[in-house]
């Protein structure tokens, strides 16, 4: 709408609120032909308030407690964190803080420098202690290992660098020890790889955005039921007007 309004209407608050209303309506649309499910109307309906608020200008999504999943996926993280959990993360920002608030330990991986600086101040500022919270960037790729899992296919400055360090992080830690592993940061294919030996019997491996299909690919163990019982959310997500989906794997 901004391209084709002059700017001082485009940028005047009736204009952006009625915009906002159309993008809405045009992505659940588009989700309705993508995804078959009519219950997404009624999702969509329901869950327009919550949306409403976080797309607001200027928001700072680090001022709310809503990690950047499905709205129904975290109505169903409410139900099932508890204070004796511990959780992993790879990709931070209010999750690592929602997590932080429910659960015993949070270890929290991030490749941003900048993004890492801003919520480590914000972590050491309200004094929060259960954080484990690891700074890993991105490295420049093997050249011998050009197709490898590890190389990211984002845009941006990443793209086709190397996150096999990040990814390998959660190495160090005892298999069948983690309570709930969310993959929500780069080369997730990867992450899921060295996740899935980490979760204990019960627990769940989460994936957002779990409708790239591209994300399983060597991964395809989740759908063994005698292995993993699948739960997917599919509706709007906070700060963003694309729909999306988050899978739940429960380890059986």
């Amino acid at each position: 709408m901004k391209k084709i309004l002059p700017k001082n209407i485009a940028e005047c608050i009736v204009i952006w609120e009625i915009r906002k209303i159309v993008l809405y309506t045009v992505y659940l649309i588009k989700a309705l032909f993508r995804y078959k499910q009519i219950s997404l109307l009624r999702d969509a309906v329901c869950c327009f308030p919550q949306w409403y608020k976080s797309i607001k200008r200027n928001n700072d999504p680090l001022n709310y407690d809503q990690p950047w999943v499905v709205y129904k996926a975290k109505q169903f993280l409410d139900k099932i964190l508890h204070a004796d959990m511990t959780v992993w993360e790879y990709g931070s920002g209010s999750s690592t803080l929602y997590f932080a608030r429910r659960v015993k330990q949070v270890y929290s991986v991030e490749y941003d420098k900048l993004w890492f600086q801003r919520l480590q101040s914000l972590i050491e500022d309200r004094k929060i202690l259960n954080v484990c919270y690891m700074l890993v960037e991105a490295e420049e790729p093997d050249e011998a290992e050009p197709d490898s899992i590890y190389i990211s296919q984002s845009s941006g400055n990443t793209k086709n660098k190397s996150f096999e360090t990040y990814v390998k992080k959660i190495d160090n830690i005892p298999d069948r020890s983690l309570d709930l592993i969310l993959i929500d940061g780069r080369a997730r294919s990867a992450c899921i790889a060295h996740a899935k030996q980490k979760v204990k019997i019960g627990g769940r491996l989460v994936v957002d955005n779990s409708d790239r299909n591209y994300y399983f690919k060597g991964n395809e163990d989740l759908f063994d039921p005698d292995c993993w019982k699948p739960l997917h959310f599919t509706g709007p997500v906070p700060y963003s007007f694309e729909f999306s989906r988050t899978s739940f794997f429960q380890k059986q």
